[in-house]
């Protein structure tokens, strides 16, 4: 049994493109998420802790969580929206997959 993948048209090029630019924003919003949660999480404590840093910017800590909410949602959705049309891509340029 012969697995001979079929020619790449330009559709399967654009499925591919655009798995590669969501997985690029998934990327970006995994390192938006983890710098958000370790200032939020780990360096303002410490530093508001040993006095660094004034005691009211513990206030900033719950926007920081929200936005770091927010990119890890963001990342989610490009990583399923990637990978939903990525496996389109290899569908069309391998039709068995089962080797």
């Amino acid at each position: 049994m012969e697995i001979d993948p079929n020619y790449i048209n330009s559709a399967v090029w654009a499925d591919i493109k655009i798995f590669t630019h969501n997985m690029k924003f998934f990327v970006l919003f995994i390192i938006i998420f983890a710098g958000n949660m370790l200032i939020g999480h780990n360096a303002i404590p410490s530093l508001v802790k040993s006095r660094h840093l004034p005691a009211s910017l513990s206030k900033l800590r719950p926007p920081i969580y929200l936005f770091a909410v927010v990119s890890f949602v963001a990342a989610i959705y490009f990583v399923v929206t990637a990978f939903a049309g990525g496996l389109d891509a290899i569908r069309a340029i391998y039709p068995d997959f089962w080797i």
